[in-house]
């Protein structure tokens, strides 16, 4: 299985038709709200197929007719962001905290937006704000977590590596990207130990058939070289993955210069959907300072 950025839509577009569907004020008849409800519907509907420049245009449309309907706003944020669209995202899905600030799906797509653009404390402010009331949701926490890695805070990466595993567990969802953060973490902040038992819990709680990235952990556990790892991936996710996490684990081993091609990839060729595409661009840069400064 990938694991995409945008899959946080599915959590998305059922918050905003439950709770942003308008009732009908003084100003507008019943069956005006009736079409733009059914207009955002619509436009939802557009999304979750994957015809996001559509659902954009609807979203747009139902927005012309009230630029109060929270969920055409949100909707339009989830839509520029899956067109990688990050800074019109980031501003679309700010409007939509600036009117309803509890929104904390609002506030992971914010989030989101600013992780893509590498604006880590923006990020890291929205994903707070997300989880500030512990909801039951490991990638809002997981999310948490990739940014605390790129700002370099291991201990607090750690932690929400952790919580996100516990819930995505609670609903009985995989964590195996939560434990890879988790392991890389530990090894930064000079814990191998317990990242070796984080590899080895990662291995009993393995996906399901072996699934992908099941032999991400069978690297790290030297039963395949980073050749042999690559020769399992089936897309360009996976294969950002696998060379993402090749040059972690040599740079966690002080070999920066044979990290650097694998960073290098994913820079150049890598998805740019998967959290590990913004990870690899932070790396390699801070990464190609120190090469200089040697």
């Amino acid at each position: 299985m990938n694991h995409l950025l945008n899959t946080c839509i599915r959590f998305l577009s059922f918050a905003a038709l439950v709770l942003f569907i308008p009732a009908a004020t003084a100003e507008q008849s019943d069956a005006s709200v009736t079409d733009n409800s059914n207009l955002v519907q619509q436009a939802y509907a557009l999304l979750e197929s994957g015809q996001s420049e559509q659902a954009i245009k609807a979203f747009s449309q139902a927005l012309q007719a009230d630029a109060t309907n929270l969920a055409a706003r949100l909707g339009k944020a989830q839509a520029l962001l899956n067109q990688q669209r990050h800074e019109e995202a980031f501003k679309a899905y700010d409007l939509v905290v600036q009117h309803s600030p509890a929104h904390i799906f609002a506030w992971n797509g914010r989030g989101l937006a600013a992780f893509n653009l590498k604006d880590f404390d923006e990020a890291l402010n929205s994903f707070q704000r997300a989880t500030a009331d512990q909801p039951v949701n490991g990638f809002f926490y997981e999310s948490l977590a990739w940014t605390y890695f790129c700002q370099g805070e291991y201990a607090q990466a750690t932690t929400a590596a952790k919580q996100a595993t516990l819930m995505y567990h609670q609903n009985s969802q995989p964590a195996a990207y939560p434990l890879l953060i988790a392991y890389f973490s530990q090894l930064e902040a000079g814990k191998p130990d317990e990242a070796r038992r984080t590899l080895k819990y990662a291995q009993r709680n393995r996906p399901a058939e072996d699934a992908w990235p099941a032999p991400v952990f069978d690297y790290l556990d030297g039963r395949l070289s980073a050749a042999e790892l690559i020769s399992f991936v089936t897309d360009t996710a996976q294969e950002t993955e696998a060379h993402s996490y090749i040059g972690l684990h040599l740079r966690s081993q002080g070999k920066l210069e044979q990290a650097q091609p694998h960073l290098s990839w994913v820079v150049s060729r890598g998805d740019k959907r998967v959290f590990e595409y913004t990870l690899a661009r932070t790396l390699h840069t801070q990464d190609k300072v120190a090469l200089l400064e040697r």
